[in-house]
């Protein structure tokens, strides 16, 4: 990979700092002098592949320095006490947690009573078969009074 003229690394360098601060490419295109936003896009996409990082891991980079910076900033806070800003930390952390997978996954165990296994016994056949038997049951029909009796009401 071929060096970077300093002029074109400060660019990549603003580009990609925008970028983590959720700057659009619009604007940075205005604020770092591109043409329009393909262009900033197309310098943050090579700034990322100096790096060596691929899609998924630049997202995850970003997401992370931002992290990182409200961290800190509700970490100040929450040295002083601040149960808000404890509650923000710690949500903040979930979030690193999942971003970067690292809580083990959660195995439950299902048991019956006492302990023991769950038992599930069924046999769709048996249930078809007895709904279809339900099903040619003659039914009784209603007395003729029943039926004159409701007509009337």
């Amino acid at each position: 990979m071929k060096s970077l003229k300093p002029v074109t690394a400060e660019k990549y360098r603003q580009v990609v700092e925008l970028r983590i601060a959720g700057v659009t490419f619009d604007e940075i295109a205005t604020r770092v002098g591109y043409a329009n936003r393909t262009g900033a896009w197309h310098a943050y996409q090579a700034a990322m592949e100096r790096y060596v990082i691929e899609s998924v891991e630049s997202q995850r980079a970003v997401q992370s320095e931002r992290l990182d910076r409200l961290f800190y900033q509700a970490y100040v806070q929450a040295r002083t006490g601040d149960l808000n800003a404890i509650d923000r930390c710690i949500r903040i952390e979930k979030r690193r947690a999942d971003l970067w997978g690292l809580d083990a996954p959660q195995q439950h165990q299902l048991s019956g009573v006492d302990g023991a296994p769950i038992e599930i016994a069924t046999d769709v056949g048996a249930i078809i078969r007895e709904r279809l038997d339900r099903m040619a049951e003659p039914r009784a029909l209603p007395a003729s009074d029943e039926i004159d009796s409701s007509a009337s009401r």
